[in-house]
């Protein structure tokens, strides 16, 4: 059963099941999932608890003997599994899948995993904790859906907050869920409840936005040039390389060149994307660029990203952040060839 981190109380409320798979990227969701579980396990009698973090090699025979040998003084235990590998090994699966075929009595797990990619949530294991127990998807909250999940935990905190604050926050916390959900539990403490506004949270809320290299993508392909000087000086601030940068970048250049080429040869944008391994969200952004972008600036964008390379690893002189300030401008017309 696939139910929704929104949707998990309501499911515990109406009985437990021996078995819940939190899978996904979303840190606090995956959390709050497992805390909810916890909870509702305790009040149902489920006294003792075990964790289990699963790295390479992991001998699964302790879970399966733990699982056996229950306390003379617990009746009722919750088994933990934390997978922190990249995907769940063979060895794994064919744990997940016994479990859930024949779950042991008096036991609840709750197992943690990574993002699964597609071969994962169509497998056997996957199919038979599904029919088993309930499975808790923890997807990333991305910048479009983060004023609605911020707006709607002030509400629960019991703040009206105008829109003003909501993007204040939203742009104070942004890429870091946690760190958003403890500035509004300080909020809380710190401003009164009812009404809330953007001078009033300005001063308690601290700037704990995160940003990654795919959001600087984004915002290079698309034209965003506030948004690119925003998590360009983000990620310096954090101390990310300027090679990984680069590369990224350089990357987003080359696919790029690679579908004006193709659209010119009467490719279908569709199909010349995935020929330039365009995927998900990175390939509305890259169809913004094919339109605003001038192909005629290509020769000059990969010259950049040439010395760009050179400068971020020391063999060639100029400071490579300003070099990765001025690129957007340059693909988007905004400076001078």
């Amino acid at each position: 059963m696939n139910v929704s981190s929104d949707q998990l109380s309501t499911k515990l409320d109406s009985g437990l099941k021996p078995l819940y798979v939190i899978h996904g990227e979303e840190t606090l969701t995956k959390l709050e999932a497992a805390d909810a579980i916890r909870v509702a396990a305790r009040k149902s009698g489920f006294s003792e608890r075990e964790h289990f973090i699963v790295e390479a090699h992991f001998d699964w025979s302790t879970v399966t003997e733990s699982s056996d040998n229950l306390s003379l003084f617990a009746t009722q235990r919750i088994v933990e599994i934390t997978v922190n590998t990249a995907k769940p090994s063979a060895d794994a699966a064919s744990f997940f899948a016994d479990t859930a075929n024949d779950p042991p009595p008096d036991t609840l797990f709750i197992i943690n995993l990574p993002k699964l990619d597609r071969s994962a949530t169509e497998s056997a294991w996957f199919s038979a904790c599904d029919r088993a127990g309930v499975m808790i998807a923890a997807p990333l909250v991305d910048r479009d859906q983060l004023p609605r999940w911020v707006k709607s935990r002030l509400v629960a905190a019991g703040f009206d907050a105008e829109r003003e604050a909501v993007e204040l926050l939203c742009e104070r916390c942004e890429g870091n869920l946690l760190a958003a959900k403890q500035e509004i539990d300080k909020l809380a403490l710190l401003v009164p409840l009812g009404k809330l506004s953007a001078e009033s949270i300005s001063g308690a809320v601290a700037d704990v936005a995160r940003y990654d290299t795919q959001e600087l993508s984004e915002a290079f392909l698309r034209g965003d040039l506030a948004r690119y000087s925003k998590v360009l000086h983000g990620l310096q601030a954090e101390g990310e390389q300027a090679p990984r940068l680069s590369w990224q970048l350089a990357e987003d250049v080359h696919a790029l060149a690679g579908i004006f080429l193709m659209r010119r040869q009467g490719v279908p944008m569709m199909q010349a994307l995935r020929n330039a391994r365009v995927w998900g969200k990175r390939q509305k952004a890259m169809e913004i660029a094919a339109e605003s972008v001038a192909p005629q600036r290509i020769a000059e964008l990969l010259k950049r990203c040439a010395t760009l390379d050179a400068q971020s690893k020391g063999q060639a002189a100029g400071d490579a952040w300003l070099t990765l300030a001025g690129l957007a401008a340059l693909a988007h017309g905004a400076l001078a060839l």
